[in-house]
């Protein structure tokens, strides 16, 4: 739920809106009334909040490390997330935690979806794992919803390892020095 909520928070222009699992209630005569207990606090400035979505956009890319969460006629974003699980009997680690949370459309977040997979066999990789069953959820939300497609950005940052390594030795500074 925290991790979601951050990415609700980035989605949101960095204001961050507390977390509530009931959207209202409804009374005997089928009124709604909608719950209002959240508060909302500025926690990123919007550039920031902006550049984090640009960045995370790649990773739905072709060049990014989860293809497999990218909706066909919507700008998505998002993160995988692959850990190690600890094991408090043997006292060391066994297993996976394989995870992709991204929002749609990312140029006017509407939804975030989050999709765990506690200890998978063989593969363990969130964007291979995580990010079809985001593809699969998120269509059916933004179909449902009715939310009109996007126009298709341009991939900001290539992913790739190939690519990465590329850059690095095309710049004149090392990224990872000090005044860099």
């Amino acid at each position: 739920m925290q991790a979601t909520s951050v990415f609700a928070t980035i989605a949101n222009n960095g204001i961050r809106v507390k977390p509530t699992i009931l959207a209202g209630l409804v009374d005997e005569s089928g009124k709604f009334s909608a719950v209002n207990d959240s508060q909302s606090v500025k926690v990123l400035s919007e550039d920031t909040a902006k550049n984090l979505r640009k960045m995370m956009e790649s990773v739905v890319s072709p060049s990014g490390t989860a293809p497999s969460a990218a909706i066909s006629g919507y700008r998505v974003a998002g993160k995988t997330g692959t850990a190690e699980r600890y094991n408090p009997i043997c006292k060391c680690y066994s297993g996976y935690t394989a995870s992709f949370i991204g929002f749609a459309p990312a140029d006017q977040p509407r939804y975030v979806v989050s999709v765990t997979i506690q200890d998978p066999k063989g593969m363990h990789w969130g964007g291979v794992l995580a990010g079809p069953v985001f593809k699969k959820v998120m269509s059916f939300v933004l179909q449902n919803e009715r939310i009109k497609p996007t126009p298709v950005s341009q991939t900001h940052f290539s992913l790739t390892e190939a690519a990465l390594k590329s850059a690095l030795k095309t710049s004149k500074k090392d990224p990872f020095k000090s005044g860099a």
